[in-house]
């Protein structure tokens, strides 16, 4: 295993907890992005990830359904399962389908396809508002929690009549 101090980036610069930051490039890895990938995704530096991968003997498993006889090409079934699994978490944890493609690493369009495909409901940014500003935040505060501008986010409590609840 690395010692900490050799980390650099990972350990240095980022908010995020030693621990977490490598279960992350361990499940990524695992799920068959590259070094690099997981690196400008995370953005850390691609080597101390490619030493991460190499030290602790991480591979990509790349477990393939029977290819059909034609057509379409074989489908990473496992990768989709168990991102699928991940997806449903998340979405019942109350993450909106932005914050989901960015912890996954993947595409918001294909967060919203998952979706639709497996019925999942994840909580929509006005339901968001509605349940900051019912809590009693101020208009500024859910604006940099969501990333939104403050304009948008009184637009939405007119436009939907949202009740203010007590300051917490």
């Amino acid at each position: 295993m690395i010692e900490p101090e050799d980390l650099g980036t990972l350990v240095a610069e980022k908010d995020i907890p030693l621990a977490t930051q490598l279960n992350l490039i361990k499940r990524r890895t695992e799920r068959g992005m590259t070094p690099s990938q997981i690196a400008r995704l995370m953005d850390l530096k691609a080597n101390d990830v490619k030493a991460l991968v190499k030290t602790n003997g991480w591979t990509p498993k790349r477990e393939i359904t029977e290819a059909p006889a034609q057509g379409r090409p074989p489908r990473p079934a496992e990768k989709t399962k168990v991102r699928t699994e991940e997806l449903k978490r998340l979405a019942k944890e109350g993450y909106s389908r932005k914050d989901i493609a960015v912890l996954l690493g993947i595409d918001r369009g294909y967060v919203d396809t998952l979706c639709r495909r497996y019925s999942i409901r994840t909580v929509s940014q006005r339901e968001r508002v509605e349940r900051l500003y019912g809590k009693g935040w101020s208009q500024q505060a859910i604006a940099d929690e969501l990333g939104v501008s403050r304009q948008r986010i009184s637009e939405m409590i007119k436009q939907y009549g949202y009740e203010k609840g007590a300051k917490p």
